[in-house]
């Protein structure tokens, strides 16, 4: 399912780049809600891999960071909503 987010964000050439920089979140006992965050992650950076890294560095630290833009940021409001099965 993350793999369905991430090409709607980024090319081809920079998937695999992507998945290495989203695996280092879940690698702690209290990282949460592992494919959550990261899709949440794909959404706030926007095709942008330093937002990409940064909102995984914020995510490390406290994954409700993460999780509270499915509740104000209008962007991920929109794309959750728009692809809603």
């Amino acid at each position: 399912m993350i793999e369905d987010w991430i090409k709607r964000y980024f090319s081809p050439e920079q998937i695999p780049e992507v998945l290495d920089i989203l695996s280092e979140y879940g690698t702690e006992k209290w990282h949460r809600e592992d494919q959550r965050v990261k899709r949440d992650i794909v959404i706030i950076s926007r095709g942008s891999i330093e937002k990409l890294k940064a909102t995984v560095m914020l995510a490390k630290n406290d994954y409700r960071d993460v999780l509270i833009g499915e509740q104000i940021d209008p962007l991920v409001i929109g794309e959750l909503n728009k692809y809603k099965s």
